[in-house]
């Protein structure tokens, strides 16, 4: 059976003259490809040094595309440089007519790359600016209307990419030493977050991307996640690359749901308190405020800088609208812009340095360490010891897998704590105990609880880190 043709593009413009002439005939331009100063005008004129091939899509029976009407690899790989590089920076339109210019020629790119079965450096190229952008994307507007951004489809076309590029990584090997595949095979598996299949897909990587530091980080995130174990994720979390941070933004939500789960069976109690401020500083929260709405969303009473956790209030909402994250990824961005997002310019590790040779030293034996640190403070700053954070959750943790199997298990975790509890209460008899007065005691304490869940080795730090509910410095693209 004889092979088709190969075909190759001869449109040396970034939009054919054909369509260009249909477009402004059919009044189809967009201002961004029209000459400055007639936008307005009710027959705009069309610019060809700004006008872009649109997407659209194939017609049953439809002829063979012309050669005139394709554009080689390189004038591709040109059109995406100047649609990154000009278009995406504009700051006279909202992101969101941005992101859909963008979306809407990248993917004409891609199918003039398909039509002529483009490979090798120009495909690869394209394709990494294509998902940095569609990750970018998702992040930035997930806060936007159903109107303005859809995220499925948005989703729907960085997967394709996505698949695309790592089928190209297999099939040019040179890349793999001197490209990017480390940076994207880190995207893949923080984007496909728990994901049994993209983790197999990392573990069978080559030897030298595998144990590259980013992909190294992104295992590390899959099975911190896989295990259920939210205080490794988040704290890992933090030293991820900007634009890995954004790929990893979409599962934060389910997985903080899923950890005040655990901690409202771990801590299910009438009279125990979890301070809010330590609560912000384990799941990665930007301030108190956001870390009590969150828990209120889940039936928890959040209240006076504590919330209550008890296993009967909790529920899981029927859905969580995502927010922006400054101390998770905005904080990461610094100077760069997104033109640098990208191009590649963000995809370095932030400057906490880990050891990817053995698992990283976490506090979680800094706790056991030192049973006293959570969770409870007493009254006059005094200490209440409490069972360390990890233990209880790895003991929770399988409790809550095995609660339908055996119902026992939950039963006799709730039979400890109250014990343990009515120990506490004999402990403290004055008033309601728990609840502490704003003192020297507890603001010492909070700094050092700061401390811990940052990674530091000292905990004797100013008071005021986690409590103070200020948020960082604006988001880089607010900037003036």
């Amino acid at each position: 059976m004889s092979e088709e043709p190969e075909i190759r593009g001869t449109c040396q413009d970034m939009c054919p003259e054909q369509e260009r002439a249909a477009r402004h005939g059919e009044r189809r331009l967009h201002r961004f490809e029209m000459v400055e100063g007639t936008e307005q005008d009710r027959h705009p004129l069309v610019d060809p040094s700004r006008c872009v091939k649109e997407y659209s899509r194939p017609a049953a029976g439809k002829d063979i595309i012309p050669p005139a009407e394709l554009r080689p690899p390189q004038v591709l790989l040109c059109t995406v440089d100047y649609l990154v590089n000009r278009i995406l920076p504009r700051e006279d339109a909202h992101f969101s007519e941005v992101y859909n210019f963008l979306a809407d020629r990248l993917r004409a790119v891609r199918q003039d790359m398909v039509v002529q079965r483009v490979k090798g450096h120009a495909c690869i190229c394209i394709l990494e600016k294509a998902v940095r952008f569609h990750v970018y994307a998702a992040y930035r507007l997930c806060e936007s209307s159903v109107q303005q951004f859809d995220p499925h489809l948005n989703s729907q076309q960085l997967e394709n990419c996505l698949t695309w590029l790592l089928k190209e990584y297999q099939d040019d090997g040179q890349v793999v030493a001197t490209g990017n595949r480390a940076s994207m095979e880190a995207l893949y598996l923080l984007y496909c977050l728990g994901s049994h299949d993209a983790l197999q897909h990392g573990l069978t990587l080559s030897k030298s991307t595998r144990q590259s530091r980013v992909v190294q980080l992104a295992l590390q995130v899959h099975l911190a996640q896989l295990r259920g174990d939210f205080v490794q994720l988040f704290r890992l979390a933090r030293q991820l690359p900007y634009i890995h941070s954004c790929a990893v933004h979409r599962h934060l939500a389910s997985v903080r749901s899923w950890a005040l789960q655990v901690m409202s069976t771990a801590y299910s109690s009438k009279v125990c308190r979890f301070p809010l401020s330590h609560l912000q500083c384990l799941l990665g929260f930007d301030d108190e405020a956001e870390t009590a709405e969150f828990c209120r969303q889940h039936g928890l009473n959040a209240v006076d800088s504590y919330v209550a956790f008890r296993k009967a209030d909790f529920s899981f909402p029927e859905k969580i609208k995502p927010k922006l994250s400054q101390c998770l990824v905005d904080d990461k961005l610094h100077e760069c812009t997104l033109p640098d997002i990208v191009n590649g310019k963000t995809d370095k590790l932030c400057s906490h340095e880990t050891d990817f040779s053995s698992q990283p030293v976490t506090i979680d034996k800094q706790m056991d360490s030192d049973p006293n640190r959570l969770i409870n403070v007493g009254k006059d700053g005094e200490d209440v010891q409490v069972e360390p954070l990890t233990g209880a959750m790895g003991t929770l943790s399988l409790a809550i897998c095995s609660a339908e199997a055996n119902p026992a298990i939950c039963n006799n975790v709730n039979t400890s704590q109250e014990t343990r509890q009515s120990r506490q209460e004999q402990n403290v008899t004055h008033s309601t105990s728990l609840v502490t007065t704003e003192g020297p005691g507890l603001e010492s304490r909070s700094g050092r609880l700061s401390a811990a869940c940052e990674g530091e080795t000292s905990y004797d730090i100013p008071s005021g880190g986690a409590t103070d509910g200020q948020r960082g410095p604006e988001r880089p693209w607010s900037r003036p």
